[in-house]
């Protein structure tokens, strides 16, 4: 059995799943809360099912009643609970291929929605408010941003953006945008904006259920961000995902940097890669700056030595929070192959 403790006394607040458990709400916490100042647990995986009795997403009803009672407890003992949602990664919403996000040669995403849905906002906006409706504190989002720059090429997003550049929707290809640097800079800034909105609804919920619930503190929405060396580190990632930190620093205030996603590995201490890596992160001294809170996030941290490695590169880096899961996502091998592939 993992030895929990020790993660626990190291302040690393693993986002769990219920099945990682092993036992129940109350045996664990009553077991391991003295050592907790912070916790969390899975709300919406990425296939889309919530493991709380959600009106408004399909509910995996094994777990709600885990969820509940480990909701109630963290509030009876005063630990700061994180309970995280999958937003556009959501298999079970994308089962409808008009909400998937497509290439430029048109293949469709099954297990993504497209960025450019208002509707899927107003969908995810629902859920914060489901979550909020409980004693939580922090909602950490998966899956806020695009999959990279050739997304997304549906229907939608072709109609909006060729007239923007001058070209017919049907005729709109990712050769044609990149060629011309203008176009370039348009795509990205048409594509941050889209980020932005969505994450602006569920802001908007978040401060609609803080009102509904007398709430002393605000509901605190985390939008991941991905950063990794292949996509430019923190300024490719603008470029590749959609990423605006200014706005989204003005929008939800906080964001967990999730570091080599598709990775298993950091890079070495002292190596250029390790170095170009910390320096990347320090836009986040400005962030913070500015009222913004930062986390460094891993999948898969499951010894002391890979939690001390980025406890190190956050110490480096100015970053002091630390959040990881045990484990990879469900959708982790078709989310990988999204992000890498070639198109």
């Amino acid at each position: 059995m993992t030895n929990w403790r020790e993660f626990f006394m190291k302040k690393l607040n693993i986002l769990f799943k219920p099945e990682d458990v092993e036992m129940g709400a109350k045996e664990f916490l009553s077991t391991y809360a003295s050592y907790c100042t912070e916790i969390g647990l899975v709300g919406k995986r990425p296939n889309g099912y919530t493991i709380y009795p959600s009106r408004t997403a399909p509910v995996e009803d094994t777990f709600t009643g885990f969820f509940e009672e480990w909701i109630n407890l963290t509030d009876a003992l005063d630990i700061k609970t994180v309970v995280s949602m999958d937003f556009y990664t959501d298999g079970w919403f994308a089962k409808d291929p008009k909400y998937q996000t497509m290439t430029p040669k048109g293949k469709t995403m099954a297990h993504q929605i497209c960025p450019n849905r208002e509707e899927y906002w107003q969908y995810g906006a629902e859920i914060v408010k489901e979550l909020g409706s409980y004693p939580i504190d922090e909602i950490l989002v998966f899956g806020s941003g695009f999959i990279r720059e050739k997304f997304c090429f549906c229907e939608r997003c072709r109609n909006e953006f060729a007239p923007l550049v001058g070209q017919e929707p049907d005729r709109l290809t990712f050769e044609y945008i990149i060629e011309n640097d203008d176009y370039r800079k348009k795509w990205h800034e048409w594509r941050q904006d889209k980020v932005i909105s969505g994450l602006g609804y569920l802001k908007e919920a978040a401060q609609d259920v803080d009102a509904q619930m007398g709430r002393e503190e605000p509901l605190r929405i985390t939008a991941e961000v991905l950063l990794d060396a292949e996509t430019g580190f923190s300024e490719g990632a603008k470029a590749e995902y959609g990423y605006d930190y200014q706005r989204i620093n003005q929008t939800t205030g906080s964001i967990a940097i999730n570091l080599y996603p598709w990775s298993p590995l950091l890079p070495s201490k002292g190596s250029k890669e390790y170095n170009e890596l910390i320096e990347s992160l320090y836009f986040t001294n400005e962030f913070k700056r500015r009222g913004g809170s930062v986390s460094l996030f891993r999948w898969g941290i499951s010894t002391i030595d890979q939690f001390d490695e980025l406890a190190a590169l956050g110490k480096e880096a100015g970053v002091t929070r630390f959040i990881s899961t045990f484990s990879y996502p469900t959708d982790y091998s078709i989310r990988r192959e999204a992000a890498i592939g070639n198109y």
